[in-house]
């Protein structure tokens, strides 16, 4: 995950289909401009050139509950199918970091440490100053 820079306004699509009962965030022009935004790459896992690429929700919409978070250019993001997939859960619903508006690289660091003859490679996050270790 690295900052990346949001354009601005957002793409005309996005009120006009907001005023419509089945609305879609997926208008060509909200696809071509993530596309660009993100340098046609998960903003997760940074993979480019992907097959099946999916417009993501930062904060979940729910269906319909957030109908305000659907539309939000500000909450739209480009994915891949597995990242879409492995965040689309509740206990992601926050606490997600916004790589439009925070440089990742102050939250996130990789270390490799060596365990018992075998590289274990452990993600250091910091919330609020203070470091969590997880596993990958």
């Amino acid at each position: 995950m690295v900052k990346v820079e949001r354009s601005f306004p957002a793409p005309e699509s996005l009120a006009i289909e907001a005023q419509k009962i089945n609305g879609s965030y997926r208008e060509a022009d909200v696809i071509k401009r993530l596309s660009e935004d993100f340098h046609e790459k998960c903003y997760i896992c940074e993979m480019k050139g992907i097959s099946d690429p999916q417009v993501e929700h930062l904060l979940p919409h729910k269906n319909g509950i957030y109908e305000e978070r659907k539309f939000d250019w500000n909450n739209l993001f480009w994915a891949c199918p597995h990242c879409n997939g492995v965040k689309n859960k509740d206990k992601y619903d926050t606490g997600i970091i916004d790589c439009c508006k925070e440089d990742p690289e102050k939250y996130i660091n990789f270390i490799v440490t060596v365990q018992n003859r075998e590289q274990l490679y452990k993600m250091m996050i910091r919330k609020n100053e203070r470091w969590k270790e997880k596993n990958l």
